[in-house]
C-alpha cells in the first residue's frame, strides 16, 4: 500500500508533489538531525552503511577500546521497509522514511565535518544514495573534507562465481553459466560493479582495501583482512549458564543457522542432519530469523553448531560459536586453512558431512578436545584487538599492545 500511494504522489504535478510530501521530508529530516553527534578523538572512524552481521559496529567498538584517542560510529542504513536488521547494534539508523529527508546536506556534511576516516562497507557510499550510489561518489567531497577513504567487502558481493566454481568442488555456483538463475545472474552482476569500481577505486583513492575473511584474499589478492569481531564475553557466559558440555549427551543437539540457505549448502545440511535424526543420533534445530541478541543462548545450548559446507569461508557464526566452546563443523577451503593454522574447526563439506559427524559420535572424547580449543581461540582472534591492530595504520594510532 505505501508503495502503491508514493507512486501515486509521483505522478502529481510538482507544486502538489511539494505540499503532499513535506509531512514526511519533515518527518525524515527530524530523524536526521536526532543522529548523535561523533564523540570526540584525535582520530573519528565512520563506518557504514549496512553493518552487514553486525560487523560495522563491532569493528568501531574495537577501534575505541583498543586504539588511543579515537571516536567511531557506524551507520545502517534501511535497503527496504521489509529489511530485517536482526537488532544489530548500531550507532546511527536511517530508515527507508528518512532517507526521503535531506540526507546528504544534513548527514553528508555532518560527516564530513566530524569524521577524519570514513570506511565504505561493500563499495557503498556513506555521506548519500547508500545502496544506488558507489563509494567513488562520495571520493571528491572526502578530498575536499581531508577525510582518509578506505573500503571493505563482507564476502559475496565481491567473491567471483566463476573464479570460486573453478577454484572449488563444493563451491553452490558450480552450475553451468547457461543453467543459472536470476539470483545467480544478479549475484555476479553486483560482482563485477565491484570489481570495476574497486579498480577505479585504486586509481583515484588509493585508499586500504579490507576483506572480512581470508577466504576473500583468494579474490582481492591485495586486500588486507580485517577479522571478524565478536562478543567473546558474552558467548563464554551464555555457555557456562547453559551447563553443556559437548556430545555428553547421548542424542546431542546439532544447530544449523543459515544466514543465506543458498550460500550455506542447507539442503545438503538438512538431508544430513534430518537423517540423523530419524535414525535417533542427534537432535536436530534449524535457526532462521532469529534476533542476534538471542544467539548465544541458542548457541550455547547445542553441542556442535554446522555453519556451510560449500563455500569455504569462516564468518560470524564460525568464530561466535567457537566462543561457546561448541563443536564448530563447517568447509573450509585450503588456503584459509594455510592462512590460519590451528583453526579448531572440524572440517567437513556436502558430501563428507555425515561421517564427519558419525565420527564425532563414535570418538566423543576426541571431538570435545577439539570443541574446548575454541574459546581461547575466539578471544585470540576475534575479541576486537586484532582488528584495531589492521585498522591503527591506516587511523594513524599505534598498534594495541
Amino acid at each position: 500500500m505505501r508503495r502503491l500511494a508514493w507512486r501515486a504522489v509521483a505522478i502529481l504535478p510538482s507544486p502538489v508533489r511539494g505540499l503532499a510530501t513535506l509531512p514526511v521530508r519533515r518527518r525524515a529530516d527530524a530523524e536526521l538531525r536526532a543522529l548523535a553527534p561523533m564523540p570526540p578523538g584525535d582520530r573519528r572512524l565512520y563506518v557504514g552503511p549496512w553493518n552487514t552481521a553486525g560487523q560495522a559496529w563491532q569493528w568501531v567498538r574495537a577501534a575505541e577500546r583498543h586504539l588511543p584517542s579515537t571516536a567511531a560510529q557506524n551507520l545502517w542504513a534501511q535497503r527496504s521497509l521489509s529489511q530485517a536488521h536482526f537488532d544489530f547494534p548500531a550507532d546511527h539508523r536511517l530508515s527507508v522514511l528518512a532517507q526521503r529527508g535531506r540526507v546528504r546536506e544534513l548527514h553528508g556534511e555532518r560527516v564530513l565535518r566530524e569524521s577524519t576516516h570514513v570506511l565504505h562497507e561493500s563499495g557503498r557510499r556513506v555521506l548519500a544514495d547508500f545502496h544506488a550510489g558507489s563509494m567513488l561518489e562520495d571520493l571528491p567531497d572526502l578530498r575536499r573534507a581531508g577525510v582518509s577513504p578506505a573500503v571493505l567487502f563482507h564476502g559475496s558481493e565481491i567473491r567471483d562465481l566463476r573464479q570460486h566454481a573453478e577454484r572449488s568442488p563444493h563451491s553452490p555456483f558450480r552450475v553451468p553459466e547457461r543453467g543459472w538463475d536470476d539470483y545467480l545472474r544478479t549475484l555476479q552482476s553486483i560482482v563485477e560493479r565491484n570489481r570495476a569500481d574497486l579498480r577505479r577505486w585504486r586509481e583515484e583513492a588509493g585508499g586500504p582495501v579490507l576483506v572480512s575473511t581470508p577466504d576473500l584474499l583468494d579474490f582481492v589478492p591485495d586486500a588486507t583482512w580485517l577479522p571478524l569481531v565478536v562478543d567473546v564475553d558474552r558467548y563464554a557466559e551464555a555457555a557456562r549458564l547453559a551447563g553443556v558440555v559437548p556430545l555428553e549427551r547421548e542424542r546431542p543437539v546439532v544447530l544449523h543457522a543459515p544466514s543465506n540457505p543458498r550460500l550455506k549448502g542447507t539442503e545438503a545440511v538438512e538431508e544430513v542432519l534430518s537423517g540423523m535424526e530419524s535414525a535417533g543420533l542427534v537432535d536436530y534445530r534449524r535457526l532462521s530469523g532469529v534476533p542476534h541478541e538471542q544467539m548465544a543462548a541458542f548457541v550455547a545450548e547445542a553441542d556442535v553448531v554446522v555453519d556451510q559446507v560449500v563455500l569455504g569461508n569462516p564468518g560470524v557464526l564460525v568464530a561466535e560459536s567457537l566462543a561457546a566452546g561448541r563443536l564448530v563443523v563447517a568447509h573450509l577451503s585450503e588456503q584459509v586453512r594455510d592462512r590460519w593454522p590451528g583453526l579448531p574447526v572440524l572440517e567437513a563439506d556436502a558430501s563428507s558431512l555425515r561421517e564427519v559427524l558419525e565420527s564425532a559420535l563414535a570418538d566423543r572424547a576426541a571431538a570435545r578436545e577439539l570443541a574446548s580449543q575454541g574459546p581461547a581461540w575466539a578471544r585470540e582472534h576475534h575479541d576486537g584487538r586484532r582488528a584495531a591492530a589492521v585498522l591503527a595504520p591506516w587511523l594513524g594510532a599505534p598498534a594495541p599492545g
